[in-house]
């Protein structure tokens, strides 16, 4: 949808000011967003390591800004996308040395799945980051119920803001660098009937993507509606619908070598060669659309005055398609490109002979567009019961949810490579595979909290158990229709606070988790998955920390350990074939999931506030180690580890020792408001180099350090009788700092290619996400 279209349909030391003046004045029942005090933020009283994340920290960004990108102010936490308005294929997240398939992602507590790239579900894709009204992040794993398979090492929950409770609208739009342009529009009901009131929002936004401007580009439509029913008694209903339509050329990824030779470049060709050897570098055809439906409720009900009930539905849906140029044609002998004519005697698909048409080098030779359709169905529901009884607050719960994911990759011939990629939809010519997996997950926990020592202490003491089903098959690769269980033991969950003093309280708690076998390890593998190969990855995780916290300042310090056990990796089916890096970077090359071993994450984490008045300061430091596990070089455990392209005892790829985020911000004039910021990123591990075939450990390529520093201006005008106005002026990357972004999944666990003896120090492997560079935003907000 263009933007005329969508006007037709619709007619930086980091600073946190807005909760300190929430101490100061409170918020009216009209307020849009929830206000997020200081208390709220460092967690105070909680049994766990947490930080809350306020809708005044998300508008510090553009309005509309990717909603993730917020986070980099949470010690511990890492995110990178291509640019800064976002991206699919180069959005990458950490928490405490985990990635994105070992942490919880929830929206107003329903699980929205894992955040792959390839067939996932980040959670942006979902919400509307002017719509939000906070963020909580538990950095550790010791919350109880959080309904997702992936919150190995914590979960971050997004919470959507209420509606208003009178009748208005809102009008945002901003325009920036490299063609950005955004439109929203928000009507509120006000309240209808008594306790009945809701919104609608929809919002269009595009850009083009820096490191091809006239060949990639991306475009987004989003819809959103709540209504909300509250009851005299306390009791409520919440219902959300959201659905999102997203288009997309995304970033290429580099060597180390290719980008420092041109750090501004991610290597894809921005106009068409017509030579097909050429032309699988062509930004266009590197990309996809997707379409996402998300629908839930969440209803609270009250039984009494100790006891309430909370139950959450909910459905999702995800309809896409991924593109890759293929330098040549595909065509399976006998015209049925699904055909089989049988299994070997190990289950294998026997099919015809795969003819390949080939002139790479020459003018308009044969050339295919792979497409890869994805279509997922996720249902669900959680729910929770909670009893207080005198010093005691019971709860019990669980989560049961089911899904259905198909995942094929077709093979359609390009009309005329020379002037086009135009390809023959009606000419299917091959289908390398069609998977299918089905996941079912029950999940059931109980908690005691109590408090003791007149109320100094608080304990909560918790159990959780998983139960996972999994059904898969793919018949073009084997015959075997995979079915197995998998459960957990009864996992504990500890968590402690006392009150040292008014303002003090220590802190700290024990978790084990259990996560299961990633769908990855069906849909992207080639391989029949044996059970017996893959042992369920888990985690134990250990942290202690201390909080100081007055309405005006905080400070708070937590130190962790995360031992992840078992993890899964999709690595090439056999890593003693001589392969094509080419391929293996294209995803054309036979790959199954193997466990890679496990990883061991010690760190320490500073966080500090203060709000002066017309100034505030905010400033968070972490130090992590993040190493994989060590076996005794020569073992074969070692050998394991380093067919996967792991080197046994070394850092873990993309996690800096030292990170840090500093803000502060000045209110010069009444409505005037100045942020500057700095994101330091230390050195860190980019690549483990390991020789493919005979797998030598080679050594370990380090990505340098970089800081990113950010300005943010707002003007804010309010006057009775007329509309509140915000103007709004963000800088990312002021200084223009060329570095590595971050550290692609997608080829994490493959060897380095261009080693040969010849040739020891060649690379030739991509492996990295190219920086945004000095990016401008100029917003603007209206409300009636």
């Amino acid at each position: 949808m263009k933007t005329s279209t969508w006007l037709v349909s619709s007619a930086l030391f980091l600073v946190m000011a807005a909760p300190a003046m929430a101490q100061q004045a409170a918020p009216t029942a009209d307020t849009l967003e929830e206000v997020v005090v200081t208390a709220e933020r460092f967690g105070s009283g909680l049994t766990r390591a947490t930080f809350a994340v306020g809708a005044e920290d998300i508008q510090e960004r553009p309005l509309g800004a990717e909603i993730t990108q917020v986070l980099v102010k949470v010690p511990g936490v890492q995110v990178s996308t291509g640019d800064a308005r976002g991206g699919s294929f180069s959005f990458e997240i950490y928490m405490r040395g985990l990635g994105d398939e070992q942490i919880g992602l929830t929206l107003d507590g329903i699980p929205t799945g894992d955040s792959r790239f390839n067939g996932g579900s980040p959670p942006q894709r979902f919400i509307e980051s002017s719509n939000i009204g906070r963020i909580n992040v538990s950095q550790s794993a010791g919350d109880i119920g959080a309904p997702s398979r992936f919150a190995l090492g914590g979960f971050i929950d997004f919470v959507t803001d209420a509606p208003r409770k009178t009748f208005g609208a809102t009008i945002e739009g901003g325009v920036g660098s490299f063609n950005f342009q955004r439109l929203y529009g928000r009507i509120d009901s006000g309240e209808i009937a008594p306790g009945l009131s809701g919104y609608f929002t929809l919002s269009h936004q595009e850009n083009d993507v820096w490191t091809g401007r006239k060949s990639r580009g991306s475009e987004r439509d989003h819809y959103e509606l709540k209504v909300v029913k509250d009851f005299d008694n306390g009791s409520f209903l919440k219902a959300r619908v959201s659905y999102n339509e997203q288009t997309d050329n995304d970033f290429n990824i580099v060597t180390k070598g290719e980008f420092e030779a041109a750090p501004r470049s991610d290597r894809a060709l921005d106009a068409l060669t017509g030579i097909p050897a050429r032309d699988i570098d062509f930004g266009g055809a590197l990309g996809g659309w997707r379409k996402d439906w998300l629908g839930y409720a969440n209803a609270h009900i009250v039984l009494s005055d100790a006891i309430s009930f909370d139950v959450n539905p909910y459905y999702q849906n995800l309809k896409g398609e991924s593109f890759r140029y293929q330098d040549r044609q595909r065509i399976l002998t006998g015209g049925d490109p699904r055909a089989v004519t049988g299994y070997n005697a190990n289950g294998g698909a026997v099919r015809p002979t795969l003819t390949t048409l080939r002139n790479s080098n020459v003018v308009g030779g044969p050339a295919d567009m792979r497409v890869t359709p994805r279509d997922r169905d996720r249902y669900g529901v959680t729910g929770e019961m909670k009893a207080r009884f005198g010093a005691h607050a019971l709860r019990f719960g669980g989560w049961w949810e089911g899904g259905d994911s198909t995942e094929k990759r077709n093979f359609f011939p390009i009309f005329n490579s020379a002037v086009s990629t135009t390809y023959d939809r009606s000419k299917l010519n091959y289908v390398e595979y069609e998977r299918s997996a089905t996941v079912e997950t029950t999940m059931l926990y109980a908690q005691d909290e109590f408090r003791a020592l007149d109320d100094k202490l608080k304990v909560a003491l918790g159990v959780t158990w998983y139960n996972v089903k999994y059904d898969a098959k793919s018949p073009l690769e084997y015959r075997a229709n995979v079915k197995f269980s998998q459960h957990s033991d009864l996992n504990p969950k500890i968590g402690a606070t006392y009150q040292l003093a008014p303002a003090l309280e220590l802190f700290g708690g024990y978790a084990k988790n259990f996560a299961g076998i990633p769908e990855d390890a069906f849909l992207g593998s080639t391989a029949v998955i044996n059970p017996k190969d893959l042992t369920p990855v888990s985690t134990e995780n250990l942290d202690i920390g201390l909080r100081y916290v007055k309405p005006n300042m905080a400070f708070s310090i937590q130190a962790y350990d995360v031992d992840l056990k078992n993890n899964v990796g999709i690595v090439t089916r056999d890593p003693t074939a001589v392969l094509d890096p080419q391929e293996v970077i294209r995803g054309n090359v036979a790959t199954k999931a193997v466990n890679i071993a496990g990883i061991k994450t010690r760190g320490v984490e500073l966080t500090g506030y203060y709000d002066f008045g017309p100034v505030d300061l905010y400033g968070s430091y972490s130090r992590q180690d993040a190493k994989h596990d060590n076996p005794a070089v020569g073992s074969d455990a070692r050998k394991a580890l380093a067919s996967v392209a792991i080197i046994g005892g070394a850092g873990v790829r993309d996690i800096p020792k030292d990170s840090f985020f500093g803000q502060i911000g000045w209110k010069p004039l009444a409505g005037v408001k100045l942020d500057a910021n700095v994101r330091y990123v230390g050195e860190r591990v980019g690549g483990h180099l390991v020789a493919p075939t005979i797998f030598q450990e080679l050594g370990i390529e380090k990505l340098d350090s970089y800081a990113l520093v950010g300005l943010t201006a707002t003007y804010d005008w309010k006057r009775a009788g007329a509309p509140d106005l915000r103007i709004q002026f963000n800088v990312d990357n002021l200084l223009d700092e060329e570095y590595i972004g971050a550290v692609s999944g997608s080829t994490a666990t493959q060897p380095e290619f261009g080693y040969t003896a010849a040739t020891p120090n060649a690379r030739t492997l991509d492996r990295y996400f190219v920086g945004m560079p000095r990016t401008y935003t100029v917003s603007v907000r209206a409300r009636f």
